[in-house]
């Protein structure tokens, strides 16, 4: 207890505080003094690298491409307070023989290190980690590229289709000019199991090939897109035959023979199940327009108005090609009467210029050799045309002419014919 006492007496005083205090205080002062001048080696780590390109390769239009940042690091030797102050900023690493660079290739270029910053009182004690450093020099370039989307295998049950269509059609290229023309095609490579005929949305990644197929890694080349969205949808399918609406042929006329004869449409399920038939008209061809010569005619594939939303399904252009060989055939120009077809108890009609047409008839060499003008009637029928009579006046109509031939003459046909003017007079 007496000691206890002597202490709390003795640190009662304020001098005595103020003493220990003092000594304390030199003592923490002299701890820091020593440690602060201790020699201390510390690595002064994410230095960034600094490349220069020189004039003549700048003017030529060449740049540095680089996957990643280019930093090194560097042992440095000094007081603990000074290095441990230090920052990357205060260290310059430099890239050595950038002279040497005038063309598209990579380079491995020395590094060195300088101090920059206004701390000088330390030492650079080894060579920059790493010591050199691979930079790759080429031109700059962009480029957009279409995406390949048939190189996608959709699977899809038996009587359906599946149409496929992406978020974006193609993809925009930015980098090192000889990486890119590596580039040959960008594709979406899969296998799809359709499910139904439900839409499915999936996120496709790209895939960038060269011209021999492999897949290429996009070192220097940066793209505006790593995947695309890619929508499948499924409708049914069917197969149809192909036809013409032939219009104005002989009964016994040569074949028309239409290549692809058939094809298979894909689109909704009831424009799908309204085909009758199997069967879908394409066209029109009227033997009227046609003469003694082998014809290959083109016609889109233009569906009727009841499969509007109905496609093709065609690697090939949308074209079908009508062949039909009348080479062999012969023609002759006959002058025939033209006779008006009006309701007589109304009306009266008469040609109103030359009651004569100039008509030419195409068909079999033995048969055009008899045919005569007895054998050809061409009728200017108005029966069908009452729309355009006036009861109380006469009235002058063109009217297209109906020709047709005799019995013995079915392997025949007749080539165009103007319209005939007729004056119609009402009958009061």
């Amino acid at each position: 207890m007496k000691k206890s006492s002597f202490l709390t007496r003795l640190f009662s005083h304020n001098i005595v505080l103020l003493i220990i205090s003092f000594l304390l205080a030199f003592i923490a002062w002299f701890i820091i003094n020593a440690n602060s001048q201790t020699e201390t080696n510390v690595t002064i780590s994410n230095i960034p690298i600094s490349i220069t390109l020189p004039d003549t390769a700048v003017e030529k239009g060449f740049r540095i491409f680089n996957d990643n940042e280019y930093t090194a690091s560097v042992e440095v030797s000094g007081n603990r307070v000074t290095v441990g102050s230090l920052t990357p900023s205060d260290i310059q690493v430099t890239a050595n023989q950038v002279s040497t660079i005038d063309h598209t290739d990579e380079y491995n270029l020395p590094l060195s290190a300088k101090k920059v910053g206004v701390k000088t009182n330390y030492n650079i004690m080894s060579s920059v980690n790493p010591s050199s450093v691979t930079v790759f020099v080429d031109k700059f370039k962009e480029k957009d590229m279409p995406i390949d989307k048939s190189r996608m295998k959709v699977v899809i049950d038996t009587g359906y289709y599946s149409e496929v269509s992406m978020s974006n059609d193609t993809v925009h290229l930015e980098g090192a000019a000889s990486k890119i023309d590596e580039i040959e095609t960008v594709a979406i490579i899969d296998t799809i199991n359709a499910d139904g005929t439900a839409p499915m949305t999936l996120q496709e990644p790209l895939v960038f090939l060269d011209k021999n197929g492999n897949q290429i890694d996009l070192h220097y080349v940066t793209t505006d897109l790593k995947s695309v969205e890619v929508t499948v949808v499924s409708q049914p399918r069917k197969d149809v035959t192909l036809k013409l609406d032939i219009q104005n042929a002989p009964k016994y006329a040569p074949e028309v023979t239409l290549t692809p004869s058939q094809v298979s449409l894909y689109g909704p399920a009831d424009q799908i199940n309204s085909i009758k038939n199997s069967s879908v008209t394409i066209g029109t061809l009227d033997f009227k327009t046609l003469t003694n010569k082998s014809y290959q005619i083109p016609y889109d594939v233009s569906l009727p108005e009841n499969l509007k939303d109905c496609h093709v399904i065609s690697e090939d252009e949308d074209v079908v090609m009508a062949s039909v060989d009348l080479s062999s055939y012969s023609s002759t120009t006959l002058n025939v009467e033209v006779k008006a077809r009006v309701d007589t108890t109304k009306y009266k009609a008469e040609i109103a210029s030359n009651p004569t047409v100039k008509l030419t008839v195409y068909g079999p060499d033995s048969l055009i050799s008899e045919i005569t003008e007895d054998d050809v009637r061409a009728i200017a029928d108005i029966t069908k045309m009452t729309s355009q009579l006036d009861s109380e006046k006469t009235v002058s109509i063109s009217v297209p002419l109906t020709v047709t031939l005799g019995s013995d003459y079915l392997s025949c046909w007749v080539y165009e014919t103007d319209p005939v003017n007729v004056n119609v007079t009402p009958k009061k």
